[in-house]
């Protein structure tokens, strides 16, 4: 298994078209990643298609509490 990279500015569209079962989707496989002991990499990708990457989940807790706030926010 490898690491998972999750586009923050997918997740930003998703929720702005409250589309939960895809969040759901790409939520569930990045718990599976963390679990199986492998990383969940937060990017934020340009126009360029450029990818910055500004914060890395190892542990469930961690990774819960982002995805409360993402949830929160529908």
């Amino acid at each position: 298994m490898e690491d998972f990279v999750i586009v923050v500015n997918r997740i930003e569209e998703l929720q702005s078209i409250q589309d939960r079962e895809e969040l759901e989707r790409i939520f569930n496989k990045a718990k599976r990643t963390i679990v199986g002991g492998m990383d969940v990499i937060l990017v934020r990708e340009d126009r360029s298609g450029r990818q910055e990457k500004f914060q890395t989940f190892s542990n469930e807790h961690d990774f819960e509490e982002y995805r409360k706030r993402i949830f929160r926010l529908l």
